[in-house]
């Protein structure tokens, strides 16, 4: 797949200069400096501009490893792993952010380098002479590169209050602005937003020219809709959805798993994507950053990997592991008729296929397909680097007993140092469930046929009973067969066997929390949008995108419950019992709020401020007219 190199090519220009005074040599111009009096110049500078918008998206605070690491310790879906973390990050892991915090003032720095040079595009490509087809679509993408950061900005920082430059500054003094009512704030980015999507017209993709990565309308449209959602605008959130659902231009891929490693990017399902690029030159250094060298690629992978080489900054959750494990397979399906193949102890990467065999058996399909493309199970014999995780050794144990597959370059030996994986920003599933969401919140009940449609759509991909199906309940929790295989019927048990395994499964069923329980509820509004906040969600897009679930989390409908009362809900919940081979240390009392549950100073500390980050300190002082209170 090409790639987009986000690089800026300057060409020197030669001179020579013959019978000229000194005074005339302190005269000439010099063209061999680049400003931006004689840059902008011609079309190759223009698309040289807007590339470099689009580099900035690689920085560390926009979409590289640390960004993703941070909105992922603040959904329900991640918990911090190495205890060696930095102070700054357990400050995010555990609900004490202060505006001291580093982490956040990259954020907020390298959101307004897009911006500043999305300014710089959008004030000098109106005067260059070009074709005007090009200059239309450059100048959309530079309105859709500085509204979405500007929507970045304002869903993360001061409630929304933000300043909101419009100018490329020249000076020092001009970078000093003011915090903009969040009102104002929203109002001008859909006003860019709706300028790209007109720009953009006609714009479907960019595979002919090979620049697959570039903004389209159907990303102007999505990402639209999108900040119409969070701005609780649900009818022109739903009308923006429908436009990207009937365009034809997307459809859902037909294994989830391509939208998460790099054989599957641009694929038919993705949208819009941040561009990362495997430096095989200097494989030795780690990579997070823009220009052509081991800074385009992303570090995401490498700090989250337990073992093979990783760094263990960030394990999944209880919650989340439980998520997966607990989805009900519908067996009619056609993608869960096949046996799946399944690794056991034994087997070794290095050995040839023969020797392997009697170590390869074929069972029925366990999990649903988002599951296995997400996350791997300590017992569930799949393949995790090339080592089964039924093997004795190998597969590294972590609280939850899963670790994460999603952007993870699973396929070799241990996890790279530089990871080429592209950062999905929105895909098409999204969009679907967004629309659904919007319909049940604009129309209540009257909305709920057609967002079965298409929240079933997405279910039915990765093998799931529909919604109706679910809501009717399910007696047994998956969860309890997929933690426990060995209680599962055998027809070589004996009446006395057969009968203790159904005894032991009603006892783990009886003593399962209510967040696991499947229990039949009404078919309404309500309920749905519980599930999708609950379950649908954070099943479908854990750990993806710009804190996809970060920001469901804290934008949760009052009537579900918020965002707060939903991290202490799930960090009263003691997973003892579905938990695999639970050791007896972890139920001690000064060891299980850690071993056995979630979000243990998190439930503590996080409230409703921490829906926003404060304005960095480090800004406060450089720009004095600034302050948090805004």
């Amino acid at each position: 797949m090409k790639k987009i190199f986000i690089i800026l090519t300057i060409i020197s220009i030669l001179t020579s200069v013959s019978s000229c005074k000194q005074d005339d040599l302190l005269d000439v111009e010099n063209r061999n400096s680049l400003n931006a009096g004689n840059f902008w110049r011609n079309q190759n500078d223009a698309e040289a501009g807007i590339y470099s918008v689009y580099s900035a998206l690689q920085f560390s605070g926009v979409m590289g490893g640390s960004s993703v690491i941070s909105f992922a310790l603040l959904s329900e879906s991640g918990r911090i792993g190495n205890v060696g973390d930095s102070p700054e990050t357990i400050e995010i892991d555990d609900a004490l952010v202060n505006s001291a915090n580093n982490r956040i003032f990259t954020m907020w720095r390298d959101l307004y380098r897009v911006i500043f040079r999305a300014n710089q595009v959008l004030e000098n490509v109106p005067n260059i002479e070009m074709d005007e087809t090009a200059k239309r679509e450059i100048l959309g993408e530079a309105y859709f590169l500085r509204g979405i950061a500007m929507f970045w900005l304002g869903t993360t920082f001061n409630q929304g209050n933000v300043p909101y430059p419009l100018v490329a500054a020249s000076n020092l003094e001009e970078t000093r602005g003011t915090a903009v009512p969040k009102a104002q704030v929203f109002e001008q980015i859909i006003d860019d937003l709706l300028k790209a999507q007109e720009n953009l017209t006609g714009r479907s993709d960019w595979a002919n020219e090979g620049l697959q990565g570039r903004a389209t309308w159907g990303a102007a449209t999505s990402i639209l809709g999108k900040v119409y959602l969070y701005e609780e605008n649900f009818t022109r959130a739903a009308e923006e959805f429908k436009k990207v659902i009937d365009s034809g231009q997307y459809q859902l891929t037909e294994n989830i798993g391509d939208n998460f490693n790099e054989a599957g990017e641009h694929n038919r399902e993705s949208i819009f994507e941040v561009q990362f690029f495997v430096n095989v030159e200097d494989d030795g250094a780690f990579g997070d950053g823009e220009g052509r060298n081991n800074d385009e690629s992303t570090l995401r992978s490498k700090s989250w990997a337990r073992g093979f080489g990783g760094f263990s900054n960030v394990f999944a959750t209880h919650f989340i592991s439980s998520l997966y494990r607990n989805e009900v397979l519908d067996p009619s399906a056609p993608i869960n008729t096949p046996l799946v193949n399944v690794y056991e102890d034994g087997y070794d990467p290095d050995n040839n296929e023969a020797d392997n065999a009697a170590f390869i058996i074929q069972e029925d399909r366990r999990f649903s397909v988002r599951s296995e493309a997400s996350m791997a199970y300590e017992g569930d014999g799949t393949l995790f680097y090339g080592i089964t995780t039924r093997g004795a050794n190998g597969f590294v144990r972590v609280v939850s007993r899963g670790q994460t597959k999603k952007f993870m370059n699973i396929l070799e030996s241990a996890e790279l140092n530089n990871s080429g994986i592209n950062e999905r920003v929105i895909r098409y599933a999204d969009v679907l469930l967004m629309y659904a969401e919007a319909l049940l919140r604009s129309q209540g009940d009257a909305g709920v046929p057609d967002a079965l449609t298409y929240i079933n759509m997405v279910r039915q991909r990765s093998g799931l009973v529909t919604l109706e199906n679910l809501f009717n309940g399910v007696p047994t929790a998956p969860i309890i067969l997929n933690t426990f295989p060995d209680l599962r019927p055998d027809p070589a048990d004996t009446v006395v066997e057969a009968n203790e395994k159904i005894a032991e499964i009603n006892t783990i069923n009886d003593g399962l929390d209510p967040t696991l329980k499947i229990e039949p509820q009404a078919l309404n509004a309500t309920n749905i949008l519980r599930h999708l906040f609950n379950k649908e969600r954070p099943a479908e897009f854990a750990w993806e995108g710009r804190g996809i679930c970060w920001h469901d989390l804290r934008r949760r409908p009052a009537n579900i419950g918020t965002g707060v009362e939903r991290i202490r809900q799930l960090g009263e919940v003691i997973y003892t019992t579905t938990t695999f081979d639970v050791q007896n240390f972890e139920q001690l009392p000064e060891f299980i709020d850690n071993s056995l549950q979630d979000f243990r100073q998190r439930k503590v500390n996080f409230n409703e401020q921490d829906y926003f980050f404060p304005i960095p300190a480090q800004e406060l002082i450089q720009n004095p007219g600034l302050n948090s209170g805004n």
